[in-house]
């Protein structure tokens, strides 16, 4: 994994970071009409494709990784926000429609509709089971689907306004961004038993909490309204640090020492040394919210 792919919403491209350099060598146009903004907000990996989740295009976009140029683009459904993919399956989360849509990649083709809460925001997928989870930021809740089955398992309520919702590697928890955006308020991140699908602790985080990522049994999460990294001890259930990194963090990823983080209000990517904290930056596309490593 030597490159990271970032979705840049306000800027209809994705950039192409080589990360052994930690420099920005491409940027793919994503734009299947030049007339209409596109927004890329969401992205997975399909094989040797990208597939970007456009939130204003309302579509879903192939991206040949080799060539680095879009290919086919789908309409899907209003305001894709994000996309996770099983087998030959991508799961679209359209925030207008309420719905989880299911778009085969072999046939080109919507498959099948999957109600979920209010305005979902992110889904994510398990990687040692057939599970994926959708943030429902409207509803205050998280929606567990079985991809098999393509049945709701269970809509459980969280606290206010979830925008990201995630498994931990060691399939024990789902752990959830409580943003309580809009308020002065600290957010929060509540973990989840996937055994039981209970809300079993939480932990106060900085403000606007928005995205997180994993790794054993810490956390990292993104205070979108203080500009701060929160570091979660996810075993005792504490906060056990927090720093400083400036702008607006948004979308958040490990890669072996470094964190990888999008400022939104600077237009920069972070790359942050976990142990020495150092931070380095470089200028992307406007608005950096979904990333993924290839």
């Amino acid at each position: 994994m030597n490159c990271l792919y970032v979705c840049n919403t306000s800027s209809d491209c994705i950039s192409k970071v080589d990360l052994t350099v930690f420099k920005e060598e491409n940027r793919i146009p994503v734009s299947a009409n030049k007339l209409i903004r596109t927004g890329p907000h969401g992205i997975s990996v399909y094989n040797d494709e990208l597939l970007v989740a456009n939130s204003y295009g309302n579509s879903l976009s192939k991206i040949n990784i080799k060539t680095q140029k879009e290919i086919e683009c789908f309409y899907i459904g209003s305001h894709c926000n994000d996309v996770a993919v099983n087998q030959s399956d991508a799961y679209v989360i359209c925030g207008e429609l309420n719905n989880v849509i299911v778009f085969n990649l072999i046939k080109n083709k919507i498959v099948e509709e999957i109600p979920c809460g209010n305005l979902p925001h992110s889904i994510s997928k398990n990687k040692s089971n057939d599970l994926i989870v959708i943030s429902n930021m409207e509803s205050d809740s998280v929606t567990v689907i079985d991809t098999i089955s393509m049945n709701v398992i269970k809509n459980i309520k969280v606290g206010p306004y979830p925008t990201n919702a995630i498994f931990t590697s060691d399939n024990k928890w789902i752990l959830v961004c409580e943003s309580n955006l809009g308020s002065n308020n600290n957010g929060s991140i509540s973990i989840i038993d996937l055994k039981t699908y209970e809300v079993c602790g939480r932990i106060c985080v900085g403000n606007s909490p928005v995205y997180i990522c994993s790794e054993g049994n810490e956390g990292y999460v993104s205070n979108f309204g203080e500009g701060t990294i929160s570091v979660i001890d996810l075993e005792v259930k504490k906060e056990k640090g927090k720093f400083y990194v400036g702008g607006m963090p948004r979308g958040i990823i490990k890669h072996e020492n470094y964190l990888y983080i999008g400022d939104n209000y600077n237009n920069l990517l972070l790359r942050i040394d976990i142990l020495k904290k150092n931070k380095k930056a470089i200028s992307i596309g406007g608005e950096p919210t979904g990333m993924t490593l290839i």
